[in-house]
């Protein structure tokens, strides 16, 4: 007989165990995936009903009040340099002046002046911070803000 000639049984049964092994690697492969997907939405650790929970990082453009108050800072300049210190980088220089672009300080959506002014809030006084592109900050406040700002939001209450 020719070799790739059979009877369909022959072929019938090749079929049913290639689809039983397909269908075993789909499932290992499923299974591998499940695990995966909730191990990393666990978020935490095994000591953490023990300590309480650990605060969520707001990002690399945010800070709360939380996160700052987590710090050895009593000041918001402190804490910010502590936890965001790429915020008071200079962003190049001024073509004209030769000065620095660094952030202005926006309080409530009002300019309260430079970097300075975080020496002045206590960390108390903060609900949160957020560090805005120049491009975003211009955007939002027009020019004058080539360095970009960081906006803070007082604590209500």
């Amino acid at each position: 007989s020719h070799p790739l000639r059979g009877s369909g049984a022959e072929w019938e049964a090749d079929d049913t165990a290639e689809d039983s092994m397909y269908y075993r690697r789909l499932n290992v492969a499923s299974l591998a995936l499940a695990v995966i997907v909730l191990g990393c939405g666990s978020g935490g650790g095994a000591d953490t009903a023990t300590d309480g929970p650990t605060p969520q990082r707001s990002g690399r453009n945010r800070l709360t009040q939380a996160e700052m108050l987590e710090t050895t800072a009593t000041t918001v300049y402190e804490a910010v340099q502590q936890l965001r210190p790429t915020w008071f980088t200079p962003r190049g220089t001024d073509p004209s002046s030769g000065d620095p672009l660094i952030p202005v300080v926006y309080v409530d959506g009002v300019r309260a002046g430079d970097l300075e002014f975080l020496r002045q809030l206590r960390i108390e006084e903060v609900e949160r911070l957020r560090y805005i592109n120049a491009r975003d900050a211009t955007t939002r406040w027009g020019t004058g803000v080539p360095g970009g700002v960081i906006e803070v939001s007082r604590a209500r209450g």
